[in-house]
């Protein structure tokens, strides 16, 4: 549906105003607000237009107007526009501490973090899920006494480090040679398949490596066991700051949303073969009952890795600042997992 310039600029008063004040809108604030050139009568009506097409509606208790999720969609689709590489934004998020962890748990953990800081609401980032069969290196470093330090790197770059205690030591070129040994013999299989196919030849060579070999297999599960919490969370108190959420049973609903992890992945992970940024407004969600609430959903990727990540607020929300965050990121995290991609390839 195509609205007139005159209209559109109404829409747009209406919803920017409502989003700074929370309030609903009348035709005198607009008047006043706004140089328009019209009266109160005229932009009245207008209203009323609205209204009736689907775009306002207004609380039982005030004359005022406020914006429904078609007008909000609307507003995202035609209204606004995302200037993503301007000045002002690359120096706003540059002067932001940035995500730089190099365990995989711990950079998820950053980035739902630095989404939830710079969009002053909730931060959500999915991981993405590792295959098995991606592994392609594993680095042992000795380190005081018997621990040894395993790093794991899948050809996707993602590395994941684990500490173990051996029963005896272990000198750095033995654990150099078995590690150069393991690269080798990976090629030909994932980690099980390779613990399988040495443990018998290992046994007849040198014990401590029959160990080692157990201690990483052992250890790669509880990697892959830890990778398997998905979804990361930041600032999930944040949301409860808007005055849309103060009533106790919508704050209940919330948490109850964020607690139940697979209708995030489910709802995150439709993005992920789209293209830019999503934005779903309230109804619009059929996965997430969070009545209220606004989620923009972007992707990252390097190489065959995709992820997905976005904000979670309420409805009323600065969505062209929240979408600038959301892409900023998504674009910042795709960078940091692509230069990881390419140190795992040089190894």
């Amino acid at each position: 549906m195509d609205l007139n310039d005159r209209t559109k600029k109404v829409l747009q008063a209406v919803i920017d105003s409502y989003i700074q004040t929370g309030s609903p809108i009348g035709s005198t604030v607009l008047a006043k607000t706004y140089n328009f050139s019209l009266s109160s009568a005229t932009l009245r009506n207008i209203m009323a237009e609205l209204e009736e097409m689907g775009f306002l509606t207004h609380p039982h208790t005030s004359a005022g107007r406020v914006p429904t999720d078609k007008g909000y969609r609307y507003y995202i689709d035609s209204l606004i526009s995302f200037d993503r590489d301007t000045q002002d934004i690359r120096d706003r998020f540059d002067q932001t501490s940035t995500i730089q962890s190099g365990d995989m748990h711990r950079l998820m953990e950053e980035a739902s973090q630095f989404l939830a800081k710079l969009s002053h609401h909730t931060g959500v980032v999915v991981a993405p899920a590792e295959p098995e069969e991606t592994l392609k290196h594993i680095e042992f470093v000795r380190l005081r006494g018997n621990q040894v330090l395993i790093i794991f790197v899948t050809s996707a770059g993602t590395v994941q480090n684990k500490l173990i205690e051996l029963d005896e030591m272990i000198a750095q070129h033995e654990l150099n040679s078995f590690s150069a040994y393991l690269d080798s013999e990976l090629e030909r299989g994932t980690l099980s398949e390779v613990r399988q196919r040495l443990r018998d030849r290992l046994r007849e060579e040198k014990a401590s490596l029959v160990r080692l070999l157990e201690q990483t297999y052992i250890a790669s599960q509880e990697v892959r066991e830890r990778d398997g919490e998905k979804v990361f969370i930041g600032g999930a108190g944040r949301i409860l700051e808007a005055p849309e959420f103060a009533d106790v049973e919508t704050m209940r609903s919330l948490f109850r949303a964020f607690e139940d992890k697979y209708k995030l992945i489910k709802l995150l992970d439709k993005t992920v073969v789209a293209e830019g940024i999503k934005v779903f407004i309230g109804s619009e969600n059929p996965f997430f009952e969070m009545q209220g609430c606004s989620l923009v959903v972007g992707t990252y990727q390097a190489g065959n890795v995709v992820g997905t990540l976005g904000v979670i607020g309420p409805i009323r929300m600065q969505y062209k600042q929240v979408i600038n965050v959301v892409d900023y990121t998504s674009r910042l995290l795709s960078r940091i997992l692509d230069e990881r991609l390419q140190r795992g390839i040089e190894r």
